[in-house]
């Protein structure tokens, strides 16, 4: 399930089934043009593999907006921000919830997070349709499935 208007019409038909939130997490850095190259296509990465990821569990995941935050912030106040966060998005309907991110830097906070924290390595791609791309894109999704999976059990 996606935040659009028809799946969030089919989960509140069907929210019983639907125990697994997942919500990317995504730095903003326009502070030099190679980080601003390198982060959005850790962004454009990091969607495709939870849109894969959402598209694998359809009726049993529901994917949240990305969360956005600002690189280089105090790491302790955006902690209880995205807590905030998923609480408001979960209420009582989630029984496992994932923050998906790239950045390291959250490793250091994941005792904090109200989630299970899953640092992926970034894969280095510049184009998203070349066979190298779609085959770390679907390693990252499958070992990313295994752990969710996992969770399930």
């Amino acid at each position: 399930m996606k935040w659009t208007s028809t799946d969030l019409e089919v989960f509140y038909q069907s929210k019983e089934f639907i125990d697994t939130l997942c919500i990317p997490l995504i730095p903003l850095d326009l502070a030099n043009s190679a980080d601003v190259h390198k982060l959005a296509n850790q962004k454009t990465s990091l969607q495709i593999i939870s849109d894969e990821l959402e598209r694998n569990y359809t009726g049993r995941i529901m994917l949240s907006p990305t969360y956005t935050y600002v690189r280089g912030t105090d790491f302790q106040i955006e902690c209880d921000r995205v807590n905030q966060w998923t609480s408001n998005l979960s209420g009582d309907h989630f029984q496992h919830i994932f923050l998906l991110s790239y950045d390291v830097n959250w490793k250091r906070f994941e005792r904090d997070l109200a989630g299970s924290f899953v640092w992926l390595a970034a894969p280095s791609i510049d184009d998203f349709k070349s066979e190298h791309a779609q085959k770390a894109i679907s390693n990252q999704t499958n070992q990313l499935s295994e752990l969710i999976e996992s969770y399930w059990k």
